[in-house]
């Protein structure tokens, strides 16, 4: 049997058929294989080749779990799975389906950003495909905001599976969606429609922005920035450190969500109805913080980059900023130059802790961001809005 020790983990792999005729010699063989129990604190049983576990099978799985306490399975198929699940074992034990593959090769992309690109796998069904994460628990996390969301009112995509991407290490979400698009889309493609979207799209994060929620695993975005300005301080003067901390610590504390990352290639359109399907940077807090990291995508990448907005979004510059101004004026039903800079400055602080977070070598935006904060640090008192 082959197995693998990594960091006080043991993983046993089993393969084929585990029954009656095989079942005493695989025995036999784990427990020669554990038989120094100082060498692992948690066990994890492998069924990614397990075709076939039988009534035999499941008695040695109940001795691992009475021997050992901490016992896990991975890579169950959904017929083993399905025994494992009617016999009450994954009741017993942690248990990790194995993922479905898919292929996306020749499919249309219909959304692309930094973190995910979104794949269109026929007339019903996208798929969201993660290109900086391979952890499904932290896929797993993203689901679990987005239904918490969803249950208080938030239009959100709701998924149904996690899967692979055939070729690749990638991991995927996949949407039931019929005949949805992306929001940039409409913009880029429909201008006819600009209108009548550009009001959807504030009514959205308005809706976002009121809905208030108690669940303490959603994280405060204003603790978020705060660790961001620590993060940033050593490149920071110390009197615009000072100022923008005690800025930062005297915005109001708030229960309402904040989506982080809500510009337009992260939502979707489904018979004229805008729903979110990317929640990985959900939290709480005051809706500064959102139009503040909007800012970042529709205006601030372009500055110091020129030509980042049509690469990243497909339309000009000039196009990103009327759409981010024309948002922020229905948002507030006004054009307050004032609470603009606020949020700009806001969207500066997370601009330069982006930057060296991500791309330390680009000195030039670096500094263009920098120069900007100061500029509106010296502006500003407050971040009140």
């Amino acid at each position: 049997m082959k197995h693998e020790l990594n960091s006080n983990v043991m993983k046993l792999f089993f393969e084929g058929e585990l029954n009656s005729t095989n079942v005493q010699a695989v025995e036999q063989d784990v427990f020669k294989t554990l038989s120094d129990e100082s060498l692992f604190k948690s066990l994890v049983l492998n069924f990614d080749n397990l075709i076939y576990i039988s009534s035999a099978g499941l008695r040695l799985v109940l001795k691992l779990k009475q021997k050992y306490s901490d016992v896990s399975i991975e890579g169950a198929s959904l017929e083993v799975y399905d025994t494992l699940q009617m016999t009450g074992f994954t009741d017993l034990i942690p248990t990790k389906k194995a993922l479905r593959i898919i292929s996306v090769k020749d499919a249309e992309v219909i959304g692309d950003g930094f973190f995910s690109t979104v794949y269109r796998i026929d007339k019903d069904t996208i798929i969201k495909v993660f290109n900086r994460t391979s952890d499904p628990d932290q896929i797993n996390r993203e689901l679990s905001l987005a239904k918490e969301a969803f249950i208080l009112g938030i239009p959100t995509a709701i998924s149904f599976d996690i899967v692979k991407v055939a070729d690749t290490n990638k991991l995927g979400v996949v949407f039931e969606m019929l005949d949805c698009d992306s929001l940039k889309s409409v913009f880029v493609n429909n201008p006819d429609k600009y209108d009548e979207y550009i009001v959807k799209y504030a009514n959205l994060l308005k809706k976002i922005n009121s809905t208030e929620c108690d669940n303490p695993a959603i994280p405060d975005i204003k603790k978020f920035f705060i660790r961001k300005l620590e993060e940033i301080k050593p490149y920071l003067e110390d009197k615009y450190y000072q100022k923008a901390s005690k800025m930062l610590n005297e915005i109001e504390d708030k229960k309402t969500f904040v989506h982080g990352d809500c510009h337009f290639k992260n939502i979707m359109v489904q018979q004229d109805e805008l729903l979110l399907i990317d929640m990985d940077t959900l939290s709480v807090g005051h809706p500064i913080f959102e139009l503040a990291t909007l800012y970042a995508p529709y205006v601030a990448f372009d500055e110091d980059d020129p030509g980042n907005t049509l690469k990243f979004f497909g339309m000009s510059h000039e196009y990103a900023v009327k759409l981010y101004n024309d948002l922020l004026n229905l948002y507030f039903g006004k054009d307050d130059e004032i609470v603009k800079n606020k949020i700009r400055l806001v969207g500066y602080l997370h601009m330069v802790w982006w930057n060296r977070t991500n791309e330390p070598q680009n000195n030039v935006r670096l500094e263009g961001c920098r120069a900007r904060l100061y500029e509106l640090l010296d502006k500003c008192d407050d971040l009140k809005i």
